[in-house]
């Protein structure tokens, strides 16, 4: 009992403050800055992920604001990365040009983050973390929980400190029969819920859709429909970074017996990276490069391109201008999108495929299959679940544009929780909890001047 009265008297000043310089608001651009504070002074911070948005143009990408960071380099133990997505990684290049860290995650996670960073010529640390590994960085214990997304390799993670536990459950589904056949590690979560969590940070992104989002295994059946009425070329397009879904292109184009070529920097260099560590099988000699295209004819050969989202420099939107010098869209081609428009993009997207149209080919999209696109976002059943396994005090929905909080607190009243219990903090705000029992959003805190090194 004395012992007790001790830590409670040792902890007592302390608190917790999140700042979000990124993933509110918006479903891109995630960074989340978990700061410790002792006798009112920042002692440690950690930040989790790093990663870019996208303007309404597709022209450029968004940098989330790093100013809050410059004078804090000595506080800041590492980055942690939950998954290899661009919105989670891809702005790790602007951080490290203005501050040191190490940057720690999956194996996969931590490849396809190193293969963007490599065009930056910045020095840079990265440490690949076993899904049992804990992590100790100053104040913050960090450990890994393996979820089901539409990439392999992804994590939720859990954030242990002296003010108490927090789990960030950023972009995941409950996907029984995922791909790469790994699922959600659902034992460890329950088990961080009854240990007790004072605060859930979710993925709020399908927070409008009812029951669960489906499994990717639905894909394949829909995908070989499709593929089998192709009467040319069959031109595959999703992220590039969807390293299940691109899995499957594979298999479909194999049982097809038909060649594969893959289209666009992005897509070669992370199905490489997917190729070397084991989480992307191609048959042997099924790949072949884009210029030996000509010597096949187009039945028996498979395009797997990047560009799902219209960008303007991408591999399929130069298709779609007829300017890639070995490879052009012919009437009676099947164009195949595997990829839902980010939110913004929808009319970029349109644009595409209607320049595609005007070439000829057949283009499949999901207003007329939806069954060619599952999300790897949970919906609202998915959603619930995490928070009736986690059983957290509070929660923050993350990862979600407005009116995807707005749901997802209505979703979270029904579970049983109160209106001052669910936070929607929004870009630069803070929310702080402290070792007494308060919780306060701080606005614009991010803004403010830089606090006073010691």
């Amino acid at each position: 009992m004395e012992q007790q009265v001790n830590l409670e008297k040792q902890f007592k000043n302390d608190r917790l403050r999140i700042v979000f310089l990124g993933g509110v608001g918006v479903v891109t651009k995630n960074m989340f800055v978990y700061e410790y504070w002792k006798d009112g002074k920042l002692t440690d911070s950690v930040i989790i992920d790093c990663g870019v948005g996208f303007s309404e143009d597709g022209e450029e990408l968004i940098v989330p604001d790093v100013q809050y960071l410059l004078d804090k380099q000595s506080y800041i133990r590492g980055v942690v990365l939950t998954h290899g997505h661009e919105d989670h990684t891809s702005a790790l290049h602007h951080l490290l040009a203005h501050v040191q860290v190490p940057i720690y995650g999956s194996r996969l996670t931590v490849a396809l983050a190193k293969a963007r960073f490599a065009e930056y010529n910045l020095p840079a640390q990265f440490h690949t973390m076993k899904i049992n590994s804990i992590l100790q960085l100053g104040h913050f214990s960090i450990s890994f929980v393996h979820v089901t997304h539409s990439i392999p390799d992804a994590t939720n993670i859990i954030v242990k400190t002296p003010v108490g536990t927090f789990y960030h459950a950023s972009d995941f589904k409950f996907d029984w029969s995922p791909v790469d056949g790994w699922q959600t590690e659902v034992g460890k979560i329950a088990s961080v819920g009854k240990q007790g969590v004072l605060c859930l940070l979710s993925d709020c992104v399908r927070s409008e859709r009812k029951g669960y989002t489906l499994s990717e295994e639905t894909i394949q059946e829909s995908l070989e429909i499709e593929v089998r009425k192709a009467r040319g070329n069959v031109f595959f397009t999703t992220q590039s970074s969807n390293i299940s879904r691109i899995q499957q292109a594979v298999n479909i184009a194999s049982l097809f017996k038909r060649k594969i070529v893959l289209l666009g920097r992005s897509m070669r260099t992370n199905a490489e990276v997917a190729q070397k560590l084991g989480y992307l099988h191609f048959p042997k000699k099924s790949v072949i490069e884009s210029r030996a295209a000509k010597k096949y004819p187009p039945q028996q050969l498979f395009f797997i391109v990047a560009g799902s989202q219209g960008q303007e420099d991408s591999a399929l939107s130069r298709l779609a201008d007829e300017n890639n010098k070995d490879i052009s869209i012919r009437p009676h081609d099947t164009i195949i999108f595997s990829a839902d428009p980010i939110p913004g993009y929808e009319q970029q997207v349109h644009q595409l495929i209607n320049k595609l149209t005007i070439l000829g080919a057949e283009v499949v999209y999901s207003d007329i299959n939806d069954e060619l696109h599952v999300s790897g976002h949970g919906a609202q059943n998915d959603l619930m679940l995490m928070m009736g396994l986690t059983c957290p005090q509070y929660i923050i929905p993350i990862g979600g544009e407005p009116r995807h909080v707005r749901q997802y607190g209505v979703l979270a009243q029904k579970m049983g929780y109160q209106e001052d219990q669910i936070l929607a903090p929004l870009e630069k705000d803070a929310v702080e909890f402290t070792a007494s029992g308060q919780v306060t959003l701080l606005k614009g805190v991010a803004e403010l001047l830089p606090v006073t090194k010691h």
